[in-house]
């Protein structure tokens, strides 16, 4: 996986937002957690993201929608979705409303990973993910004088 990914998580449950929030910054990744679907949205329109991690029950704005919304607007974006009410919020549904991988409440740490690592996969194995993101990457990285010499 890329040592520094753009991670959005979308979680109503303070406890849960906060342990993968710190999950995922102790891997190396910028987090923007995010209390609703509408602080996402928000966040959404404001930067880039490689990876948006969404609860799917939610007040207002549910996690299917925030994921089909998200999927139109952003295409190149990997998507997970976690749920604790699985028979409400069908792995199906989430595959087929966009999202690139399902997890099931309660889950530990690994599996999360696990997910994680593939989403991302399968977001840049995307048709033109790589133009678009490498592009961007490129025109922000500070330009070095030299190239570094090769290890020996």
């Amino acid at each position: 996986m890329a040592r520094c990914i753009n991670v959005l998580i979308v979680e109503d449950d303070p406890c849960v937002l906060e342990s993968l929030a710190g999950h995922l910054a102790a891997m190396g990744h910028r987090v923007v957690p995010c209390g609703n679907a509408t602080e996402a949205l928000a966040a959404l329109r404001q930067e880039q993201f490689q990876l948006l991690i969404t609860d799917a029950e939610m007040e207002g704005i549910n996690g299917l929608e925030l994921i089909r919304h998200a999927r139109k607007s952003y295409p190149d974006l990997g998507i997970i979705m976690m749920t604790a009410y699985e028979g409400k919020y069908p792995m199906a549904d989430a595959l087929l409303a966009g999202a690139d991988g399902f997890l099931s409440k309660p889950f530990s740490l690994r599996s999360f990973s696990m997910i994680l690592e593939r989403s991302y996969w399968e977001a840049v194995s995307r048709p033109d993910w790589w133009d678009r993101n490498m592009r961007s990457q490129n025109e922000t990285a500070p330009k070095s004088a030299a190239a570094p010499s090769p290890a020996k």
